[in-house]
């Protein structure tokens, strides 16, 4: 699911440049949880390089491995080992290297500082890289730099980019200029799903500063030399629309079904049902989206705020008809979102207006925009019943989660325990259980959220558990280790309380 890699390729990951500085590469992306300072810890240490020294280059397609996406506090898990062991490799090339220069066997040359070092020489990284940069087939095992000459991982290192945000330096997606670059606003339908059926742009067209006006299928929109000339302009296309209600898949998905449920149920001691309601959420960044897409005839190069870039090329690409290779997709400095820079709103607009006006656009969102057309958690109403013996144990649980779908991927059976119905069945043991997850319809827009289910989920049962230890007159730690059979859970419990 996370990646569709094969074996990974030296120059995919390390750059050693003729400067000595250090290019490494990941497809992962930094919007504020610090990965490009983390990154680059790693590979400083296994290089043996001055942190200063490493340049991170994330989700560029054009240069990074081909990564599914930035999600579910995955990045270091994944791209630690990739980058520490393609690292090390570099490494174990440059002291190959040096060891012919210097006439020393590798055996007895070391590193240090962005230079090989042994019996009395020095040769600096940078001086090994001549006509052949570093390459090959990364292999499975490589001997890594011990933990105890590691100097960054584990330790406080300043954020690599905090200087630039907190003076302005960095670069953002609406702060990206290019030269001819135009200004873009859309025509928006009355509704979600709205088909258009025609377009009245005389107006618009004679008003002062427009480029174009563009339409592709039920998508319309302004190109202008100016944003409010854009935003003037789009507001004075007469469109017609044809509107009709869009709802959400339907479905009942078993997650858990235990025998005795109800029979258990009827017979305990004391019973309790209680409902959980959570309302939709919109992501809300503190910056709306934005895109900036320059679409040419031979290719596109696409600066975008996203978790996915790859996701982000593919989309493009269908939508301009380009080849994907002929897509460039340049992630930039982002707002923080919990999802929203999942989707390629944004991106694919400002291509439609970019190819169709044939200039680079800059489309940004407003933020009535925002909260208007992009997706939002999805609602959840939770029903829980439980029965409890006269000892306080729990002997019956039953539990119907009753949400949207939480992705694109639907209803894919192969992902909803993960998606729509993650945490849905509950951690604690010893009792019979029947988990059921229904997919109601909405006319919302509905998207994954920081943590999908996870949170409505995890919410109401932990909710839960706390009445039921007050029903039973129990304490609510000591409840839930009476419930507690995974010994890892137990002791993540006990230590936390």
């Amino acid at each position: 699911m996370w990646d569709r890699r094969e074996a990974e390729r030296l120059e995919q990951r390390i750059r050693v440049e003729r400067d000595g500085t250090v290019t490494a590469l990941s497809g992962k992306i930094d919007f504020g949880q610090g990965l490009r300072t983390a990154f680059a810890q790693i590979v400083a240490d296994e290089l043996d390089v001055p942190i200063e020294r490493v340049n991170m280059v994330l989700g560029d397609t054009d240069q990074v491995p081909f990564d599914f996406g930035t999600f579910g506090s995955h990045s270091v898990a994944q791209e630690a080992p990739l980058l520490r062991k393609a690292a090390a490799f570099a490494r174990r090339q440059l002291i190959a290297r040096a060891s012919t220069k210097l006439g020393v066997s590798g055996e007895k040359l070391d590193t240090d500082a962005g230079a090989v070092v042994g019996r009395g020489k020095r040769v600096l990284y940078g001086e090994l890289i001549d006509s052949e940069p570093l390459a090959g087939v990364i292999p499975d095992r490589v001997a890594l730099m011990p933990e105890t000459r590691r100097k960054y991982a584990g330790r406080p290192t300043p954020h690599v980019e905090a200087r630039d945000i907190v003076t302005g330096q960095a670069t953002f997606v609406a702060d990206v200029r290019l030269p001819n670059m135009a200004r873009g606003a859309m025509v928006r339908p009355p509704a979600r799903g709205a088909k258009l059926r025609s377009v009245d742009d005389s107006t618009a067209r004679k008003m002062p500063g427009v480029v174009a006006v563009v339409r592709q299928g039920d998508v319309v929109g302004v190109v202008a030399e100016r944003d409010e000339q854009a935003r003037a302009a789009a507001a004075a296309v007469e469109a017609d629309w044809h509107a009709l209600p869009v709802e959400g898949p339907t479905a009942e998905v078993p997650m858990r079904s235990d025998p005795e449920v109800d029979e258990r149920l009827h017979g305990a001691a004391m019973r309790l049902a209680q409902t959980y309601v959570l309302p939709p959420i919109a992501n809300a960044p503190i910056g709306p989206s934005a895109a900036v897409a320059d679409v040419r005839a031979d290719g596109a190069t696409m600066y975008v705020g996203t978790h996915r870039p790859f996701g982000v090329r593919e989309q493009v690409a269908k939508t301009v008809g380009l080849p994907e290779k002929n897509v460039r997709v340049l992630p930039q400095i982002t707002s923080g979102t919990y999802g929203r820079n999942s989707h390629a709103d944004a991106a694919i607009e400002a291509a439609i207006l970019s190819k169709g006006s044939g200039r680079p656009v800059l489309l940004q969102w407003t933020r009535e925009e925002e909260f208007a057309w992009s997706p939002s958690r999805p609602e959840a109403v939770l029903e829980i019943s439980a029965g409890l013996d006269a000892d306080g144990h729990i002997v019956s649980w039953r539990y119907d989660e009753h949400t949207n779908v939480h992705t694109a991927a639907g209803l894919d059976p192969g992902v909803l325990g993960v998606t729509s119905g993650r945490n849905a069945v509950p951690p604690y043991a010893g009792f019979p259980s029947r988990v059921t997850l229904h997919i109601e319809p909405t006319r919302l827009r509905t998207a994954n959220f920081r943590s999908l289910a996870a949170a409505e989920n995890v919410f109401a049962i932990e909710s839960f558990m706390d009445e039921l230890a007050a029903l039973s007159g129990q304490d609510p730690l000591a409840f839930r280790l009476r419930h507690i059979d995974d010994e890892r859970f137990r002791r993540v419990v006990e230590r936390v309380a």
